[in-house]
């Protein structure tokens, strides 16, 4: 037994991960000689997550510092740091007045200075290019009751009326792109609110903002955003892409010839991959630089543990000669640098997970990025223009010191039709050579995502109470190729189930796996199989499922995307045209099959995975006499794992525990 740290440390417990600080959302200045980035704890005591701005020079990694730590009883968070184009100042935003809005500080230091009134959901900071405007999205403020009784009542003509994390989107108010004098703090509104726009972005000149919207009068059933423009001084908005395809996380070259973007040209094709495109400022000229790549643009690899609002987007570096831009290819995301007519070429030295990345534009860059493996949730690295790759921060060396880590170890197997598979089994902590453990199956969510090598908690946790962990990446997974994301459209439960039975297969040829004591557990997508697999096999002896679906043909009408995603997922498949089909994918049919112990969690406010489908799944099992038990946590929605309330996330993971324990271990064993 190898693959466990040397068991001079502790095992983990769910209250450790109060004590993880995460770096995020790197911003190297436009010099090279700084870099600015987002660093978020939490505060157990009040229950919340703070976070601040730090900066370091980036050839000095003992130079990192705190820029800003606003005092007060309140938790503050503090987010978004962006450079002026001379470099001068950093503009942020943050709560620590009450409401989020935005500041301005010397990154010498000094106090921050507050910029203007506007407040709310702001998002996409950017500089103008003569530093004397911010860009920004918003929505702009509820307009103030007419009296205190006016009624509770809620109305839309909207498909799209809600979304996970934001709720009800009330009346016609979505996020529209706002410009702000800098000076005078004042701030108008571009673009009409009714479109939700997003990712604003500066024509090199000045005059104009770019930004991405989803336009078209049929816009709740096709989602595809188009590059627009408007004038810098107000005006109508004009579409400059064609929607052949999406664009989304536009960025100007230097010299305003060009327009970076990731997206692809197969209209709302929701598994084609990303590519990194250009386009003139017109919407001309649209080629991709990656196309002869199949693999998509930008980081797919999931983690619990990860604060990091970093955006993906491409940045132009060499004065625009080039572009520096993230992949997902297999289990790892990773930096590349791609010119014209050229292949991309990747960037060495940097552990395997980017999460989020910038550089210094003009000349040689210097690149800052946030990157994780499987036993660090993620640092700051700096790399230099000769090509050294260096460590800037260990924010979380010392707690990780203390712990009794397990290693994942990459495994090969075959899945359904012979397609060839990967994925990672870790060890119990405290194992023994000669004894038996249980093996708990983790299947993610998605079902586009990744399963990668990166820091997972859960994982940890499970791992550091004496059970294997096995994950892995089935057919709709991310990161191999359209073929392998596509293998799973209008085939949910099928060959991606005998491919997590295959993984099965071969973690129990090993002679450390008890194979009369195997577990399942899942979240969203990963609920969703967890729920079916406990619906066509009694192999697993417990199981535990989150966020999760049990009922494909009621959330078309419940989740903020099921009328879209679940038909798209189904492979077209529609309420009215395939109920018997739709019927057959979904857990609910086959209830009458579980006799598996299942733990049902889920949060109340989940728009993407409503309440409604683990209610339904609890009702059904209960009354056919399943052991089941339903744990709902109310003010939570369908991120409750990864950023919800701090005690809310050490309540489900205890929870979780104790389940395991009691059926894997304990009188139920």
């Amino acid at each position: 037994m190898s693959g466990v740290s040397d068991g001079s440390g502790r095992r983990l417990k769910p209250e450790d991960i109060w004590s993880f600080e995460l770096a995020g959302d790197p911003r190297v200045s436009p010099d090279g000689r700084r870099v600015a980035f987002v660093l978020t704890g939490i505060d157990s005591e009040a229950n919340a997550y703070t976070s601040s701005i730090w900066v370091a020079e980036t050839d000095d990694p003992g130079s990192v510092r705190p820029l800003t730590n606003p005092a007060g009883d309140d938790p503050v968070r503090e987010t978004m740091p962006r450079w002026s184009p001379d470099g001068r100042r950093l503009a942020f935003a943050s709560n620590r007045d009450g409401a989020t809005r935005l500041w301005i500080i010397d990154p010498d230091g000094g106090e921050a200075k507050r910029v203007g009134e506007q407040s709310g959901n702001l998002a996409g900071l950017t500089w103008s290019p003569r530093g004397n405007a911010l860009a920004f999205t918003s929505a702009p403020p509820a307009p103030a009751p007419e009296s205190n009784l006016r009624p509770d009542v809620y109305s839309t003509d909207r498909l799209r009326y809600k979304f996970n994390g934001r709720g009800l989107m009330a009346d016609e108010r979505r996020n529209a792109v706002w410009v702000m004098d800098v000076d005078t703090g004042e701030s108008h509104q571009l673009t009409d609110s009714y479109w939700d726009d997003a990712n604003p972005t500066w024509s090199a000149c000045g005059d104009y903002v770019y930004f991405v919207s989803d336009r078209y009068p049929e816009k709740d059933m096709y989602y595809v955003t188009d590059l627009y423009r408007v004038s810098a001084a107000g005006g109508e908005a004009e579409r400059v892409s064609d929607g052949e395809g999406p664009v989304n996380n536009p960025v100007v070259s230097p010299d305003g010839g060009r327009v970076a973007f990731i997206g692809h040209h197969r209209g709302d094709d929701t598994v084609a991959n990303l590519e990194l495109g250009t386009m003139d400022p017109d919407g001309n000229e649209r080629s991709s630089l990656t196309s002869g790549i199949d693999r998509s643009v930008g980081n797919s690899v999931g983690s619990d543990t990860r604060m990091d609002g970093g955006t993906g987007e491409p940045v132009w570096i060499r004065d625009g000669e080039e572009i520096l831009f993230s992949m997902t290819d297999g289990s790892r995301c990773g930096l590349y640098v791609v010119g014209p007519g050229d292949d991309p070429r990747s960037i060495e030295g940097l552990p395997p997970v980017i999460t989020s990345f910038s550089a210094s534009s003009a000349g040689d860059p210097v690149v800052a990025a946030v990157a994780a493996d499987w036993d660090n949730p993620g640092d700051l690295w700096i790399v230099r223009p000769d090509g050294g790759a260096e460590r800037f921060t260990r924010f979380n060396d010392d707690l990780l010191e203390e712990l009794i880590l397990s290693e994942p170890r990459r495994v090969e197997y075959t899945g359904a039709e012979g397609w060839p598979m990967e994925g990672w089994i870790m060890e119990p902590a405290d194992a023994r050579d000669g004894e038996k453990y249980p093996l708990i199956l983790h299947v993610h969510g998605g079902p586009a995502s990744t399963s990668g090598d990166v820091f997972f908690f859960e994982y940890q946790l499970l791992a550091s109470q004496g059970w294997g962990v096995m994950y892995n990446n089935p057919r709709g997974s991310k990161g191999y190729g359209e073929e392998h994301a596509r293998g799973v459209i209008g085939e949910w439960g099928r060959n991606d189930y005998l491919d997590l039975m295959a993984a099965v297969d071969r973690a129990v040829q090993l002679d450390w796996v008890d194979a009369d004591r195997l577990a399942v557990t899942g979240g969203s997508y990963g609920g969703y199989m967890t729920n079916w697999m406990v619906s066509q096999t009694d192999r697993f002896r417990v199981a535990a499922t989150f966020r999760s679906i049990s009922n494909l043909y009621t959330k078309y009408g419940c989740s903020d995307i099921g009328f879209y995603h679940n038909r798209k997922g189904m492979g077209g498949a529609d309420l009215w045209d395939e109920e018997d089909f739709i019927m057959s994918r979904s857990p609910m049919r086959f209830a009458r099959r579980v006799d598996t112990p299942i733990l049902i969690v889920h949060s109340e406010e989940d728009h993407r995975c409503p309440m409604e489908q683990a209610e339904q799944w609890y009702s059904a099992l209960k009354r056919l006499g399943v052991e089941c038990s339903l744990v709902r946590y109310a003010g939570e929605n369908h991120e409750l794992s990864r950023s919800g309330k701090p005690h809310n996330r050490v309540d489900r993971l205890n929870r979780l525990v104790d389940w395991f324990r009691r059926y894997l271990d304990g009188e139920n064993a």
